[in-house]
């Protein structure tokens, strides 16, 4: 007598432990690691930031319990799934979102439940568990900068006298500080909060070319020297931006962890962020803004650069950028990655090199998140031509 083999289940069936773990315990990691980030952003931006990322997540859990009732589809929605991608999307977010208008400025605080429905909406477009090639927190995201542009730009950050505690818009554009003037050693006027202009926003407006120079001539030394601010602003903090991307130790840490615990592929986040390193240093950038931006392959040769302007300029790049973030949060996903490790190497250097080309010339602030959502809809090509080969 002979046994029947018994057909195989749903790769992301929750009942079933993948490596000794379920779907909820996959998550449920993720929920740890994001963690790090979240607390740094707490610490940033106060309450604002709490409101953001429980509004969101709030907003969501009641989604999902409305759309689980619509329609076949809405039975593949879960929870647990649809909760992490809530976290997700509310770390990308600036905490100015949760705060009032003023000073004839909108307010943007519906935008925080517009997210959680149209995340909610997408992964029961997508099928829930079943969406692949296209993440929904991508979408989402992309979606609200298209139509809010403004609405997306963080500005404001706490000062280190007045961390979680302080009032996040009590600061104005007459409170900026010297652009070179580390965070940690700033003196304040018993202000909560400062306000700083996007350092994401300078560089892209100098690799752009549209950047107008004071005395119509700036270097990118002048740059590096005079309008940007200390790296460690970026490192540990001091820098606005989103949530969970303010500090990039943060990330880091979190990162470290879901590749401790086997959760992520390590290729994928070192891969794509070394492609992108390499290839900042290879693409033209301006060298010098004048009358007509002089564009150089391969700057670091150039005199009044050399490496190390060139090096300074990457890190400048990479530090500003989502990039970390998206490496270890959103290039990772199952559903967007390659199955095989050839195939993650090749989607990490797809990755990196385009989230390079999109942050000198398109926005260093969205880059990556625009090139992951194009590169991940080549992750079917990729499974084909580098997937698992048969032996006979």
């Amino acid at each position: 007598m002979t046994e029947t083999a018994a057909p195989p289940r749903p790769l992301l069936d929750p009942s079933v432990p993948r490596g000794g773990i379920g779907v909820e315990g996959f998550y449920l990691a993720h929920f740890l690691a994001a963690l790090f980030p979240a607390t740094a952003g707490l610490l940033l931006y106060g309450w604002h930031a709490m409101v953001v990322i429980g509004g969101t997540l709030g907003c969501a859990a009641m989604a999902i319990a409305v759309w689980q009732r619509i329609g076949p589809r809405g039975r593949s929605l879960r929870f647990v799934h649809g909760m992490w991608f809530a976290m997700l999307l509310s770390l990308m977010l600036p905490a100015s979102l949760a705060a009032e208008g003023a000073e004839g400025h909108a307010s943007f605080w519906p935008l925080i439940p517009l997210g959680a429905l149209l995340l909610v909406m997408l992964l029961w477009l997508f099928g829930g568990l079943g969406g692949r090639y296209s993440h929904p927190v991508l979408v989402t995201y992309l979606m609200l900068v298209i139509c809010f542009p403004s609405a997306m730009v963080a500005n404001r950050i706490l000062t280190r006298d007045h961390l979680l505690l302080g009032e996040f818009m009590r600061s104005s554009p007459s409170d900026r500080p010297p652009p070179n003037e580390p965070w940690i050693a700033r003196k304040h006027n018993d202000r909560d909060a400062d306000y700083t202009d996007s350092a994401a926003g300078r560089l892209a407006r100098y690799t752009s070319g549209r950047e107008l120079p004071p005395r119509r001539w700036l270097p990118l030394s002048g740059l590096l020297r005079d309008s940007m601010p200390p790296l460690e602003d970026f490192i540990v903090a001091g820098q606005p931006g989103a949530i969970g991307a303010s500090s990039v130790v943060a990330v880091i840490i979190a990162g470290l962890f879901l590749m401790y615990r086997g959760m992520i592929d390590f290729r994928i986040p070192l891969v794509s962020i070394l492609s992108a390193y390499m290839a900042m240093l290879i693409l033209p950038i301006p060298s010098v803004i004048a009358a007509t931006p002089q564009w150089h392959w391969l700057a670091f040769r150039q005199p009044d650069i050399g490496w190390s302007v060139a090096i300074t300029f990457v890190n400048y790049e990479i530090m500003a950028s989502p990039l970390i973030f998206t490496a270890f949060f959103l290039a990772s996903a199952p559903m967007i990655r390659p199955m095989t490790g050839r195939g993650r190497v090749i989607f990490a250097v797809m990755v990196g090199l385009t989230s390079a080309a999109f942050g000198l010339y398109i926005s260093v602030a969205n880059g990556p998140y625009l090139a992951l959502l194009i590169v991940s809809l080549l992750t079917p090509l990729i499974d084909r031509n580098f997937g698992v080969r048969p032996l006979f």
